[in-house]
């Protein structure tokens, strides 16, 4: 059987294609022109002797072939890659980049000062961080680390739990003060709804009271995706809001919000580090998620 040759940079351009979905992302993401990449994908096209890419007006698409061919061949170019990294960082320090995203506002309160301390620790590697509400695609995006808060949908990922945060209920003193006594949950038809719709689809807010799990059909006044939106609303007075303890925990302690109905169980929000599944760890990568482990360890316990 003749040996086939395989080009590195056409193999590069192949994967990136398959994993934005466009010649022009690619060549975006790899710093060339869109010709290029497509000079490239065609070559290893001819030297495979089969098609790997459906390319339409829509976008570009795996064949079965190239999605097959794709599994087997990216799991080995990532060994390589994987090796010469770390063959790289075993001979100096941690060096190159790291790319993080996470949530805007656990972000700007929590992960901030963190990754500063660690740029400071490790002066060599090159962090890119992206704090957004969307939740981009690890793979596409060229991805290391997500910081997700919530439940998570996507199995085909690679999960560590990086810390837990308990839910209160919170109002401010001024809502309090006008607005009827609460007892119990079922007061709460009484009241002024605000609703995080980030991770909930549905009004619903779930609470367990003498072991049994409850759901109460909320009608919000105020929906958003924003805890720090949400967290003005409730300061202002505008209404009553089920929410993280790392959202509310510095209102709490300040006094322009008080906990409420705080003998029922709200629940736990997750907050999780998420890696791409089948990709190998690079020792740099490794290092910042040992490190920000060991800064939110117990965090809001």
């Amino acid at each position: 059987m003749e040996q086939i040759r395989l080009d590195l940079d056409d193999l590069k351009a192949f994967f990136v294609v398959a994993e934005t979905g466009s010649f022009a992302r690619a060549a975006e993401r790899l710093e060339t022109s869109k010709s290029i990449i497509s000079r490239r994908v065609a070559r290893l096209e001819t030297t495979l002797s089969a098609r790997l890419l459906h390319r339409t007006a829509r976008g570009t698409h795996l064949t079965e072939g190239g999605a097959l061919y794709y599994e087997q061949a990216r799991q080995a170019m990532s060994q390589l890659e994987f090796a010469g990294e770390n063959l790289a960082e075993s001979n100096a320090d941690l060096s190159g980049p790291i790319r993080l995203t996470g949530p805007v506002f656990f972000g700007h309160e929590y992960l901030e000062p963190v990754l500063a301390e660690f740029a400071r620790h490790y002066p060599k590697i090159e962090l890119d961080v992206d704090f957004s509400d969307d939740k981009l695609d690890l793979h596409s995006e060229g991805l290391d680390i997500a910081v997700r808060v919530g439940q998570l949908s996507d199995s085909n990922l690679t999960v560590r739990r990086l810390c837990q945060s308990g839910r209160v209920v919170v109002a401010s003193p001024s809502y309090l003060a006008q607005m009827p006594p609460l007892q119990s949950p079922a007061d709460l038809d009484k009241h002024v709804i605000l609703h995080y719709n980030g991770t909930h689809t549905q009004d619903l807010w779930r609470y367990r009271y003498d072991g049994r799990t409850h759901s109460l059909k909320v009608r919000p006044h105020l929906r958003s995706n924003s805890p720090g939106m949400l967290l003005s609303a409730v300061k202002a007075g505008v209404g009553i809001m089920v929410m993280p303890v790392y959202v509310a925990g510095a209102a709490i302690q300040s006094g322009e919000v008080e906990e409420v109905l705080a003998d029922y169980d709200w629940g736990l929000t997750e907050i999780s580090l998420i890696l791409p599944h089948g990709k190998n760890t690079t020792r740099r990568v490794r290092s910042l998620v040992d490190f920000l482990l060991l800064k939110f360890h117990n965090k809001f316990s």
